[in-house]
């Protein structure tokens, strides 16, 4: 990137490097959100993209939820 770009300032390879990196995301809610997030820079943009994910995992496995039918047994006793 800095060779192709060697004339550049620092903060313009910076942000190409950046954006290179959110087209680059597979995922399209990632990406999205990504670019939402305006990073100016590759470390704080892939910073954000890896809490995204690690946000969408924890939020996807507490989906798995069962219900359950609770008997109360005091009521049996009394009767018995």
């Amino acid at each position: 990137m800095s060779l192709a770009y060697a004339e550049c300032p620092l903060d313009i390879r910076e942000s190409l490097a950046a954006q290179y990196f959110v087209d680059a995301i597979r995922d399209e809610d990632t990406q999205h959100s990504t670019r939402l997030m305006d990073a100016k820079d590759l470390k704080s943009a892939l910073a954000y993209s890896i809490k995204y994910e690690a946000a969408r995992t924890v939020s996807k496995t507490s989906k798995h939820v069962r219900c359950l039918e609770v008997e109360d047994d005091s009521k049996k006793k009394e009767k018995g």
